[in-house]
């Protein structure tokens, strides 16, 4: 109980000097509203996908949004290394204001879905460059090695909530006004995370103003990724849990529509349960991982990924699949403090955007 007590206290006061730092809370603000948009656009794509082709429509776009983003995040990360970190989440969210807010008009105009398609995919890619920037951003707002676990464990709530605000919020949506109301949503999410960065004010480092990148730029993320162990076993690990997230994508709007029968509000609620979860699971972060023994709560957090996905295809039944994404969620939590924290500690900050692209 002195113990529970003690890491009680320690991450009290850390999150609260997290809270009382204008650059910080404004930081975690933008974070929220970009990936509570983020988790909206996946459900409302996916049911804009599941209607227009199948299941298989839904893994086709999958790939679509996930690809591109994958091959440019390196090329993209350079930026974020070369120039300051607020100006690219700025300019991150204002794409996704305009390719969002564009989606809602082609629905609401009966346009045609590939358009909506490529739209979203130059979203995606726009967002696959704003959590490698925010997390190579978050150690120049902070003081202390403490404050940057501490500002991570509070991330890691935020995106807790936003991932189960996202998703609920667009199977309201879905169910009340339709899908270019939710992508409407998603765009004003968007830009309200531009607004929030656009004014930070700190010490930057320097960077490499006006420097050419090449291709060797570009590969120095993934050389630091390579070059030291512990550095490489945390991104093998976490490429084995983010499979299983893509995975999920597909899976939940499967398990909704054809094996649960909720419709396409479900979708929402199944992916909001993976939030509910992951709220407890940040909540518990906070409360018992104090600031050591980050890498085992990290590996028992990937572990939580895995089974209950298994027991739902055993099981099916609409309580015990929110339940069983419930605890993904709590794993997701899990992760998500190790996997950004670990790595900030051990690599050059002048790469680290582009390790967290590279990963």
């Amino acid at each position: 109980m002195k113990r529970l007590t003690r890491h009680i206290r320690d991450s009290s006061r850390a999150c609260a000097l997290t809270i009382r730092s204008r650059n910080l809370r404004r930081a975690q603000l933008s974070f929220g509203a970009m990936w509570a948009g983020e988790w909206a656009v996946m459900v409302t794509i996916g049911v804009v996908a599941f209607r227009d082709g199948g299941a298989a429509a839904v893994g086709v776009v999958g790939v679509l949004r996930m690809l591109p983003a994958a091959l440019l995040a390196p090329f993209a990360a350079t930026v974020a290394d070369a120039i300051r970190r607020e100006h690219v989440l700025a300019g991150v969210g204002f794409i996704r204001t305009l390719t969002l807010g564009a989606s809602a008009a082609v629905i609401a105009l009966d346009g045609p879905v590939p358009a909506v398609y490529s739209l979203v995919v130059v979203a995606t890619i726009a967002q696959t460059l704003y959590r490698p920037a925010h997390s190579a951003l978050l150690p120049s707002l902070c003081t202390t090695p403490a404050e940057l676990t501490c500002a991570n464990m509070t991330r890691g709530l935020v995106d807790s909530l936003a991932t189960l605000i996202g998703p609920l919020a667009a199977a309201l949506l879905l169910s009340l006004s339709g899908t270019a109301a939710a992508f409407a949503a998603c765009a004003a999410a968007s830009l309200l995370a531009a607004l929030l960065v656009a004014s930070l004010r700190y010490e930057a480092p320097p960077r490499m103003h006006g420097a050419a990148v090449g291709l060797r730029d570009v590969l120095d993320g993934v050389q630091a990724i390579f070059a030291g162990s512990r550095v490489l076993l945390i991104n093998s690990v976490t490429a084995g849990q983010t499979f299983t997230r893509g995975a999920l994508s597909v899976l939940s709007v499967v398990v909704a529509i054809d094996l649960l029968r909720t419709g396409e509000p479900g979708v929402g609620i199944l992916n909001g349960a993976v939030g509910a979860g992951a709220v407890l699971g940040s909540i518990l972060v906070l409360l018992l991982l104090g600031h050591g023994h980050l890498a085992t709560w990290f590996g028992l957090g990937v572990a939580l990924w895995g089974l209950p996905l298994a027991v739902i295809g055993a099981v099916p039944g609409e309580a015990s699949a929110i339940a069983l994404l419930a605890v993904v969620g709590i794993g997701n939590a899990l992760v998500d403090v190790g996997a950004f924290t670990l790595p900030a500690r051990l690599v050059d900050e002048s790469v680290m955007a582009r390790v967290f692209a590279g990963f």
